[in-house]
Order: structure tokens, then C-alpha cells, then sequence
């Protein structure tokens, strides 16, 4: 088996409160990601309802219609058995709503995760989570006797999927100081699925992905954010549709529209990369003591072939040229402090050899702004050229350009005669270019 497991992020055209339509639009995304061998399916924050149902969460009518839905979702996905659907809606008990995440496999329920941190926006309707850990039966969620619902339902617990563990956070759970995410992945999650509803507003953007992609370099995890869209309904805000599947820090995929719907988000992520950069993170096994509850899913092989995972021609070189510009000057000023320091104990000049390509250049650059920082005069830095058989006229004047320009000393050393010397001592005829030459 690879070390790869492929996620989707699906964002449906949502019709606030019609539960029926919403399910069917589900379903056809669920076809659409099994027939791309997706392993987990992840759906925003209650979008079997639309997040923005305002006072009908208190209707009866609306959750009559979530449990119909649930059944919709249930049954489709017993025809798509290799596939794992995590999907928002609110779950009903007693006097209390949740905003829940459902995760369902094979036609049944493996889990209810219910959201921890409740916004104010949200609190009219919703209860915290948080301490919520209680059993729920089928016939209490409108469902047939024969679903089984595989855990109790709670705020906190581990997913497995063949080796693979994964857990669930709900939108502003990620906001917090304290994200239930750092707790999973202490206790071992991989994987962490954010169901969302986050409106649009001026560089929120930036912000949600910056928090996507710190959350997995600090949880050394992958992280799939999916966000309601667009065709959610208020008077006061727009929903922005952001999706997101980030790993140990760096971004693989992610939606290409500011405010969009109606689409799917696919990417392979490398469960091999999360797994060595844990082995290696020793400040990560200090953290490992969480324990919690655990559901085990499908033990079938994981379906990814890797072939989506976004591989970067040149991967330590940023893309932007303000980005390079960026990486370049902070390598310069590294080096620059190290030498700094060198001169300083030693209290002596720079000796460098000049060859005219691109090494030589940046040491002498380098010694030449390590001087002036220190106050010395750049003649303290002594550039040699030593041409020989191989040096072009490019590089010679290159290097006699470049030392000139700074104001060094320079001094030209041909190695012509020593190195023919060498070549009579050895016994090697000069004009063979082969490797001895």
C-alpha cells in the first residue's frame, strides 16, 4: 500500500432549509468522488440544512426533513462502500441542538461529532459540545432500526480508516487558542477535517488560510478545511465557498475562485511526509499522552495512487519573484552574520579565490558586507583570481569586473605552469581531455 490517502473538499449549491435537495446534491458529489477513488469526502458545516436556517433549527418540520436526509445520505452511500462522507448537520436531543459533523460509511453512521466553540452568532440555537459523551439509537434520529450508529456521540474522538487516523473539528474550533485539532493530533490523528461556514470579508481570506496552514505545520498533520458557499442566505453576509487540504505547513490544494459554490476540491496527500516528520519532531512526543475514545472504519487499503499529489519542479524555490527576492536576502544576511562573527574572534582579513561563477560571487559579496557592517574598509577583503587551462575570457573578466566594482584588493595568480608541472609529474599528456584532466 502507498502512503497516500486522496480527500476531497465538496461545496454543493446549497438551498437554504431544503433538506430533500441538498441531500440529492450530496449524493451526486459522493458518486462523483468514488468514481475518482476519493477516499474521504468532506462537506461544509451543515450542509445538508445551509448554515444560515436562522430560527427554522427550531422547527420540527426542519429536522423531520434532516432525518429523511440522513436516511438519503445513508443509502447512498452503501453504494459507494469505499468511501467515507463527513457531512454538517444538526442533531436534535431533548432541549438542546447541535451543530454536529456525521461521518458515514458503508449505510451507517461511524460517528456523531458535535462543534466545541460556539460563536455568539450561533448560541440563539446551538449548544457547546465540549462535555457532551451520550449514546444515541437510530429511532432517535428518525432513522431505521437496522443503521448502527457506531459511537456515542462526543466531541473528541479517533477515526480510523484502514492504519489511518482522522479527526473532526468544526469551524471556530480552529479559531480558539486552545483547538480541539492540537489534542487529536497529540493523541495520534493524521488527519483533521474542519466542516466550515466562514463568511467572506477583506483579507479573511488570508486569514483562514494562514490558520489552515500553521495548524498543520504545528500539528505536523493534514488538514482539509471545506466552507459553505455563496448560495447561503443573510441579509448581513456573503459565504465565501473557501476550501483547503494543507500538510505540515504547506498548502496542496485549494479553491481558485474568492467567493464560489458548486464544486469539488481533490487532492492525494503524502501520509508518508506526516509519519516521518513525526518521528522526527521530538518536541512532537512530548505532547502524545492525549487519550481518547477510537472508532475504527473501513480495513480495506486506503484507494490513492499519489498520481494527484502536486509535486513542485524546483520545491525550495518559492514561486514569486518578491518571494525569492525575500528567501535570497534572508540567506544573504545569514551568512553575512555568521562571517561577522568569524571576523570578529579571529580579527583578520578575507582572503577569497575569484573564479567568476556564481559561488565566488556570493562569497565575496558576502565578505565584502560582512566589512562594512563591522566598519572596516572593504579593502580588508583580498579577492585572488588563479586562471588557468579551463577559465573562459567570460569568467576571467567576470571575476576582475566584480572585484573591481566592490573596491577590493585583487591579485591574479596563474596556475598555468604549477598545474603542467603536475600533469609531467603524474605522467598525463596535457592535451587529453580526458577524466584525469
Amino acid at each position: 500500500m502507498l502512503d497516500f490517502i486522496r480527500i476531497a473538499c465538496a461545496v454543493p449549491k446549497v438551498a437554504v432549509g431544503d433538506v430533500e435537495k441538498n441531500a440529492n446534491d450530496i449524493c451526486a458529489f459522493m458518486e462523483k468522488a468514488d468514481a475518482q477513488n476519493v477516499d474521504i469526502l468532506l462537506l461544509p458545516e451543515l450542509a445538508l440544512t445551509g448554515y444560515t436556517c436562522g430560527d427554522l433549527f427550531f422547527q420540527d418540520a426542519l429536522h423531520r426533513a434532516v432525518s429523511k436526509g440522513l436516511a438519503t445520505l445513508l443509502d447512498c452511500s452503501k453504494e459507494h462502500p469505499e468511501l467515507t462522507t463527513v457531512v454538517g448537520a444538526p442533531l436534535r436531543l431533548g432541549p438542546k441542538i447541535y451543530n454536529c459533523a456525521f461521518v458515514i460509511e458503508k449505510g451507517d453512521i461511524r460517528g456523531i461529532v458535535p462543534k466545541t466553540y460556539i460563536p455568539g452568532n450561533e448560541k440563539r440555537w446551538f449548544a457547546s459540545g465540549a462535555d457532551v459523551h451520550f449514546t444515541v439509537e437510530p429511532q432517535e434520529l428518525g432513522l431505521a432500526e437496522e443503521t448502527e450508529i457506531y459511537a456515542d456521540v462526543q466531541a473528541q474522538c479517533l477515526f480510523y480508516k484502514a492504519d489511518t487516523a482522522y479527526a473532526i473539528e468544526i469551524c471556530h474550533d480552529l479559531m480558539t487558542p486552545m483547538a480541539p485539532s492540537a489534542k487529536l493530533a497529540a493523541a495520534g490523528a493524521e488527519i483533521i477535517l474542519n466542516l466550515s461556514a466562514s463568511n467572506a470579508s477583506a483579507g479573511k481570506a488570508t486569514e483562514r488560510r494562514d490558520r489552515v496552514k500553521n495548524q498543520s505545520l504545528s500539528c505536523d498533520c493534514i488538514y482539509a478545511y471545506a466552507s459553505a458557499g455563496s448560495t447561503e442566505s443573510t441579509s448581513d453576509a456573503v459565504y465565501s465557498g473557501h476550501s483547503m487540504i494543507a500538510q505540515c505547513g504547506k498548502l496542496l490544494a485549494e479553491s481558485d475562485t474568492p467567493v464560489t459554490t458548486d464544486y469539488m476540491l481533490i487532492t492525494d496527500c503524502d501520509l508518508g511526509c506526516v509519519r516521518t516528520k513525526r518521528r522526527r519532531n521530538e518536541a512532537y512526543f512530548c505532547a502524545t499522552e492525549a487519550q481518547m475514545s477510537t472508532i475504527c472504519t473501513q480495513d480495506e487499503d486506503l484507494r490513492s495512487d499519489g498520481s494527484l499529489y502536486p509535486l513542485n519542479k524546483l520545491p525550495f524555490v518559492p514561486p514569486t519573484r518578491e518571494a525569492r527576492v525575500e528567501r535570497c536576502l534572508e540567506i544573504f544576511n545569514i551568512q553575512v552574520a555568521g562571517l561577522m562573527r568569524r571576523l570578529e574572534v579571529i580579527n583578520t582579513n578575507a582572503v577569497i579565490g575569484i573564479s567568476g561563477g556564481l559561488d565566488s560571487t556570493l562569497a565575496l559579496l558576502v565578505a565584502v558586507e560582512a566589512m562594512r557592517r563591522l566598519g572596516r574598509p572593504v579593502t580588508d577583503v583580498y579577492g585572488v583570481t588563479m586562471p588557468c587551462f579551463g577559465t573562459s575570457d567570460r569568467t576571467y573578466n567576470n571575476s576582475w569586473e566584480l572585484m573591481r566594482t566592490l573596491g577590493i584588493n585583487s591579485k591574479e595568480i596563474s596556475i598555468r605552469d604549477a598545474v603542467t608541472l603536475h600533469f609531467k609529474d603524474i605522467g598525463h599528456d596535457i592535451s587529453v581531455h580526458n577524466g584525469t584532466y
